[in-house]
């Protein structure tokens, strides 16, 4: 314990950059990486006495897991670690939650390299199902999409909003990790933002503002833009308009013009 001055004062002087983006948490890291941190919470969704909204464990799993595993992606960066933090027992409700947070994982084609950590609650019997999961994803400070949106860039809803019983997991009106990996694919698709309880409305103006830009709202559209879209049922996309016609045909999911941004 007589270094721990001396370790401390070290740790201090190489603090590495942390920034906040909308709700990603940007670590800098040595050799040009960043560490990206997402984050989600559910309360009263589950199977128990108490829970509001009655859903299977296993489909709490999945969704609580797709929201900030899709900011992750979204944001460009490869998961590496995810922590689940549950105030249920392991037997039987943990098991099944974790069981669909390794399946929703398991969409990666690298899921067995992703490591899981977590937590139950043994010491109390519990009434009412909350969960919360933290996923840290690695990416090559270059390669992340944020701030990356341009003056004139069109901006698409994928999905639909969705939440509570309107969510399904076979729903082909919202999205999922495949989704944002094949928007990746585009370079044109300039930077994406899964959209949460705050509405469409809310994450493009928050898109806008992180590249200095105003977005201004498409008027005829009919989607609902203030709505919660839950567990990211849907997505918003900078897009460079010319690429607006494609995607429209090659994803399933409802493609909607919902603005554009202006500088």
């Amino acid at each position: 314990m007589s270094n721990s001055p001396d370790m401390v004062k070290e740790i201090l002087s190489s603090w590495p950059l942390i920034k906040q983006v909308r709700d990603l948490s940007i670590i800098s890291l040595q050799g040009g990486q960043s560490l990206v941190i997402a984050c989600d919470s559910g309360g009263a969704i589950g199977e128990k006495e108490l829970d509001e909204v009655k859903v299977p464990n296993y489909i709490l799993g999945r969704f609580i897991t797709r929201v900030a595993l899709l900011e992750v992606l979204a944001a460009g960066a490869i998961p590496v670690l995810v922590c689940d933090t549950l105030t249920v027992e392991m037997k039987p409700s943990g098991e099944e939650i974790i069981r669909g947070i390794k399946d929703e994982l398991g969409q990666l084609a690298f899921a067995d390299k992703i490591h899981l950590n977590g937590t139950t609650e043994e010491n109390m019997k519990t009434r009412q199902s909350g969960i919360g999961i933290t996923i840290v994803g690695l990416a090559q400070e270059g390669s992340l999409r944020l701030a990356k949106a341009q003056a004139g860039d069109d901006i698409l809803c994928f999905g639909y909003p969705k939440l509570g019983s309107e969510v399904k997991l076979d729903d082909p009106e919202i999205i999922d990790v495949s989704t944002v990996l094949s928007l990746l694919a585009y370079q044109e698709v300039r930077e994406l933002v899964p959209v949460g309880s705050k509405g469409i409305l809310y994450e493009a103006q928050a898109l806008a503002e992180t590249s200095g830009l105003k977005f201004v709202p498409e008027f005829t559209t009919t989607l609902p833009l203030e709505k919660s879209a839950g567990p990211a049922t849907c997505l918003v996309a900078a897009v460079k308009p010319q690429l607006r016609a494609e995607l429209e045909k090659n994803f399933s999911q409802p493609v909607t013009k919902v603005g554009s941004l202006q500088g």
